[in-house]
This record gives C-alpha cells, structure tokens and sequence, in this order.
C-alpha cells in the first residue's frame, strides 16, 4: 500500500529540531511506499530520515515553494507526481495550504482523505489579530476560502485534544475523533540521567513562541532555589535570554535550543519536575506533558479551559497561569517527597493511555479502513 503526505514543514526542519521518530508516519509499518510532497526547493536526503517511515520505501518530492497567492497555478504539478504516485490514502496535518492541497487531490483522483489537526485554528486566529496583522488577513482568507473545503473534502478528521473540537464542528459538518499524540513510554522512564545537570531541575519543553509563555517560568525562578532549562527554538529566543538577564537568573535558567529525539528522554530522567505555562485556550495536552508521564515526572500546568481537561484532574498539579502561583505550586512540590513520589506515581498511570503502541494500532485502523471504504 502507498501513502502520500502533505507535512507541516520540509522534511529537513524536522530533523534540524531532533524531531526524527520511529514509524511516525507509517504508524504499524502498514504502508509500503511512503511519499511526502514536501514545499520546498531541497529537502533533506531520504536515508538521514528513513526511521519515520519503519521499513518501508521512502520519497521526498521536493516540489518549490508554494503560496496561498500561486497555489491554483502550482496545483497542476502536485497533480502529476499524485497521479503517477496512485497512493491508496492521502494525509495532511493541517486544513491550510497544504490541506488545500491534499484535498484537491482527493476530489480529482476519488482518493480518501486524513486530516489530522494538532492546534486551535480559531484561537491562534485571535493571537495574530493582536500582534500580526499580516498573518491575521492571511488566516482570516484561510477560514473563508480554505479551511472550509479542506474539512468537508475529508474523509476523517482526527484532533489531538478536545480543544479542537468547537473550531471542526465551526467549520464543517464533520464530528472529529480524538486521537492523542503517541508516546514511547518505555523508552522515557528508561531514561538515563545525565550527572552533568545541575540540581533540583525544572524542565520546560516546548518552541520558544508566544503560546508556550515560557517567560512566565523565567520569572518565576527567582523565587525558586532550583536550575530551570527550557529546551526549544523560536522567535523568542533572543528575548527569553534578555528577560532572563533582566531578571538575573542567568544562573538559574539556560535554554537549550535543540536536543536530539534519541536523547531527549535523558534529560526528561534529569529532572525533578516537568512545567510548562502554555496557553490553554489553544492547546490542552502538548505533547513535552505526555512525555514527562512517560518519565514519571511530577507536573505543573496551567488549569484547563473547563470541560477540556483530558482527565488530568488526578494527575497532574493545575496552577493559575501566573508567576506566584507557579512560584509556589513548584516549591511546594520541592519540598514534598512525599507529593513528589505522590505525582509521579500518577504520571506513569496516566501515560498507559498514551501509550505508542496503543495510539499507532488506532492510527493505523484509521488508514484501513478509510482504504477498505474507497475500495468497496
């Protein structure tokens, strides 16, 4: 069988993050032939990323840069190289540009369509509207031209949190299923710790952007006796290291920009506590949070949204989205083994759910049948 894929980003910007996972898109290795038009001029050489696709036989079609603006011109080629490609499936990870591209091909060649979304459209709207006009106008075009046609050409839409929901039932006629991100949990509580790290650290992952409000830890580590590094890259990088000047804790917090997926886990096993200050009206359960259950960390987060929690309630340690109250709810986890080994206990339980090979069977199912649907 063979899958065609429209991904976020090039290829190569995955593996420049350390984001290169085993069978990520050929969950079970069900396909044979896994392709990915990738919307760039070069991408990155097949063999440094073949573990994505397991064991089967992998192309990049590198195919240039295409815009909202040339789209309707360019679509012609994507056409061709689906045609000659005759995948049996094909798959996007957003309802945008290369959304729309995937359902175009969907509707010309009678192919079923997977949509998976991994973020809170409508909100992220609202975010630009306040400081990126110009994003703003392009998204506001999207949600009129684009977003719609993506959704009702899909034959299934998954969300990876609840959150989601309200912006597919917006948008579209369709009734999304949840599908979490997968975890390779045995892989993170086997972690090896890295005697390097200073300690009791506090470890915050994520990309170094507005959503994330990773600023709201760095000041709340004035108040903690502890080393907090945040590990991610973005277009906060240069302000989260002046804030932390600023503030004084350059001996307390470092940013690690990239850390490579096969290591990562040890410095999840490094640490004494996960926290991460995101913003709950566009994401509910990040997947750096599903990692350190793997791991087995106590956790701090923000409260949720009410009724998007993903029953966290008994898991995790919920903290009003502000300095003092992270301030405190992370000391007082410090200063109690017994709340720590309480915690953590309830992170490793909670992960089960999460768990890649429970996740990769469901996913995999999805394909299946979408596939035996269009044949029959």
């Amino acid at each position: 069988m063979k899958i065609c894929i429209f991904p976020n980003d090039p290829i190569k910007a995955y593996f420049e993050k350390g984001e290169i996972k085993n069978c990520y898109y050929n969950p079970d290795n069900l396909f044979d032939e896994v392709h990915f038009i990738s919307l760039t001029k070069n991408d990155i050489e097949e063999s440094m990323v073949q573990k994505l696709v397991g064991t089967a036989n992998m192309k990049i079609h590198s195919v240039g840069k295409i815009s909202l603006i040339n789209r309707n011109k360019e679509i012609k080629k994507i056409f061709k190289i689906v045609e000659e490609i005759k995948p049996d499936v094909l798959r996007s990870y957003n309802p945008l540009l290369e959304g729309w591209l995937a359902a175009k091909c969907a509707k010309k060649f009678n192919i079923p369509l997977f949509v998976s979304l991994h973020t809170q459209y409508d909100h992220n709207r609202q975010l630009a509207k306040k400081n990126n006009l110009k994003k703003y106008l392009a998204m506001k075009y999207t949600e009129k031209f684009i977003e719609p046609f993506v959704l009702q050409t899909a034959n299934k839409i998954t969300i990876i949190y609840k959150i989601i929901q309200p912006y597919v039932t917006k948008h579209s006629s369709k009734n999304p299923e949840l599908l979490h991100n997968k975890v390779d949990c045995d892989r993170f509580v086997n972690g090896i710790p890295i005697d390097t790290i200073s300690q009791p650290l506090i470890l915050s992952v994520g990309n170094l952007i507005s959503v994330k409000n990773h600023e709201l830890l760095i000041k709340a580590m004035k108040g903690i006796d502890g080393k907090l590094l945040i590990i991610g890259n973005g277009e906060l990088y240069s302000k989260l290291n002046a804030l932390i000047i600023d503030y004084g804790v350059q001996h307390k917090v470092n940013i690690e920009k990239s850390v490579p997926h096969e290591k990562i886990q040890n410095y999840y096993k490094s640490a004494k506590i996960f926290a991460l200050a995101y913003n709950t009206e566009v994401e509910s359960l990040p997947m750096p949070v599903m990692e350190a259950m793997a791991t087995g960390l106590p956790i701090v987060i923000p409260f949720s949204k009410k009724g998007y929690s993903e029953g966290l309630e008994e898991t995790v340690l919920f903290s009003e989205n502000n300095v003092l109250a992270f301030t405190n709810n992370i000391k007082k986890l410090l200063e109690s083994e017994i709340l720590m080994e309480k915690y953590s206990k309830k992170s490793l339980e909670k992960a089960k759910e999460f768990d890649i090979s429970k996740i990769e069977h469901k996913e995999s199912e999805i394909y299946s049948k979408l596939i035996r649907g269009m044949k029959d």
